[in-house]
């Protein structure tokens, strides 16, 4: 990413940034809001499992943070689950990434440090991190730490930095939700929930995060990565 288009991007989180503070706060009231966008959103199914469905539905919030000054090159995602029976641990994790310059391919990458996170009981079976403590692994072990690297709670580990030993698509699953998901959002809830919009606090919702105007933006335009 050169110069140009890092002015560009700045400039753009400058002036989205105050409007998903607010959206932020409006999105947690309204029930199984992130459970709606992620459950309806094609591309996202892709990279999860089957058994990784039903703990969509306690995803409190998803919220996207650029750091050091709003640099595009690093960023953060918030996930916050919260489950009143128990499924999973209610807790808030935060994954932060940033864009490199690969020297190898010549091209940007992403990459990411690893984070805890606890993991929905009833998946200990495929927990890759409960199946490596055991030490030296049987073949069923194998089997299951492979089916544990498919699931979602694998990508809080991915670094990108392991190729093929790592939760395989930690970069694209990232890019789909900043670029793709967390704006988009509302979009995305409105379409899977006809009528739900119908509230006013719905209303105030969807206002709030409606596309911004950003025509004093300087012409040059980041290309979209595609999953």
């Amino acid at each position: 990413m050169d110069e140009v288009e890092k002015e560009v991007e700045r400039f753009r989180f400058t002036k989205s940034k105050p409007v998903y503070e607010k959206r932020r706060d409006l999105f947690v009231h309204i029930p199984s809001f992130w459970y709606i966008v992620l459950a309806e959103h094609e591309d996202f199914q892709e990279y999860i499992q089957t058994d990784d469905m039903k703990y969509l539905e306690f995803i409190k919030e998803i919220y996207v943070e650029y750091l050091l000054d709003d640099d595009p090159m690093k960023f953060s995602i918030t996930f916050g689950f919260e489950a009143p029976n128990g499924e999973i641990e209610t807790q808030t994790v935060t994954k932060r990434f940033e864009k490199i310059h690969d020297v190898e391919t010549g091209e940007e990458k992403l990459i990411s440090d690893a984070v805890d996170i606890k993991w929905p009981a009833e998946l200990d079976s495929i927990n890759p991190h409960l199946i490596k403590a055991k030490g030296e692994l049987a073949p069923a072990d194998k089997r299951k730490y492979r089916a544990g690297m498919k699931s979602f709670f694998a990508f809080f580990a991915w670094t990108g930095k392991k190729p093929g030993k790592e939760f395989r698509h930690g970069e694209d699953l990232a890019l789909l939700i900043v670029e793709d998901l967390f704006p988009h959002a509302t979009k995305y809830y409105t379409e899977a929930a006809p009528g739900l919009g119908d509230g006013a606090d719905d209303e105030e919702v969807v206002s709030s995060s409606e596309e911004l105007d950003l025509d004093d933006e300087p012409a040059a335009k980041r290309a979209k990565t595609t999953p």
